[in-house]
């Protein structure tokens, strides 16, 4: 790419950017977003870089964030981009990033990061391909793209592994449950514990074509319907051995139904809390059948201080299982920075598939 056709110095460093109009009520609006211009430096100081955002994620938890924010603030989120000036020997020009950018255009940065956020790092040599495309949904992905460090090679994947396997580590032949089965964490999730584990995986989605979905490319033993069916149920029928593992990405009375249903000494994993992101009734927890089967309860968030320095190891398992087809992705693409909210809104209308990303 020509820089002076496309870098901010040559365009009066003018930027844009998508900021908080106004507080969020419920699911997010559209007018509660506003595209504004920031004007950046003129320069780059020492351990700076420049880059440009190729692919942003759009991910529930941004919800939960945003909302501390005040009105104004740029709308927080991941990126991948590419470096096109540098003064940082760690970040040199050509090369692809992942970092917690936000939604805008163009990007100084020094690659220092706060406790609790995801780290600024230099994606693998097997991630180098910008494939810059119309919207799609790609649903046998056989190729990689930069954008999967967003997903399966990104924090949904990371997020994915490390519940399951350093917070819940399933036997084979266990029973694990996935809420959320067929989102961007979820569907990695399933994955890794149907086919690199060997456990029989009951998934819990919002509607009979995501379970349709999740069985047919996911390989999952059983799914359930929670806008038709009863968990708690369900569940006692088609595990009527009980639950040893929940790898948790909802809340609710959604979990509580699975944690009726867990065996003595079972774990569950709580990934993500997306019935109460857009102010859904917060249900009680059933604090004496945690106390009764002695259940080991385990929050855990990866671009905290525990995991982010830890990412490198999940990614390059992830890839190897990806390369041995073990391991499988979809995602949807929308194309343009102007459809960052429509990206984003669509994940609380229970319409998205596995990974949503935009392309710039």
């Amino acid at each position: 790419m020509d820089l002076a056709s496309c870098c901010p110095l040559m365009r009066g460093w003018q930027a844009r950017v998508w900021v908080i109009k106004k507080r969020f009520e419920g699911v997010p609006k559209l007018s509660d977003f506003e595209i504004k211009t920031e004007t950046m430096a003129s320069e780059l100081k020492e351990g700076e870089f420049l880059a440009e955002a190729l692919y942003f994620s759009v991910d529930p938890s941004m919800k939960a964030t945003a909302d501390k924010l005040k009105v104004g603030s740029v709308m927080p989120g991941l990126q991948v981009a590419k470096v096109h000036e540098s003064k940082n020997k760690d970040f040199p020009v050509g090369v692809y990033i992942h970092g917690y950018f936000g939604w805008r255009e163009w990007t100084i940065n020094n690659g220092k990061t706060k406790d609790n956020q995801a780290l600024t790092y230099v994606l693998p040599s097997f991630l180098n391909s910008e494939n810059r495309r119309d919207d799609t949904e790609s649903l046998n992905v056989n190729h990689l793209c930069v954008s999967h460090g967003l997903g399966m090679l990104g924090i949904s994947g990371v997020a994915a592994y490390v519940g399951m396997l350093e917070v819940l580590k399933p036997k084979p032949n266990d029973v694990v449950v996935v809420s959320s089965a067929a989102g961007a964490v979820g569907h990695i999730a399933v994955q890794i514990a149907k086919k690199v584990v060997g456990c029989k995986v009951i998934g819990i989605t919002s509607g009979k074509k995501k379970g349709s979905w999740c069985q047919h490319y996911l390989g999952m033993d059983y799914h359930i319907n929670y806008m038709t069916q009863d968990v708690k149920s369900e569940l006692s029928v088609v595990a009527p051995e009980g639950v040893d593992c929940y790898f948790d990405n909802v809340g609710g009375d959604i979990s509580n139904a699975v944690i009726a249903n867990m065996n003595q000494y079972g774990k569950v994993a709580m990934c993500g809390l997306t019935s109460e992101y857009c102010g859904g009734k917060r249900a009680t927890i059933n604090q004496w059948q945690i106390l009764k089967e002695q259940l080991l309860v385990e929050g855990f968030c990866v671009s905290g201080l525990r995991w982010k320095h830890k990412w490198m190891k999940p990614i390059e398992d992830l890839h190897k299982w990806w390369a041995k087809g073990k391991l499988w992705t979809s995602e949807s693409v929308l194309l343009g920075f102007s459809r960052c909210p429509e990206a984003f809104i669509k994940l609380f209308e229970q319409g998205n598939i596995a990974k949503t990303v935009v392309c710039r």
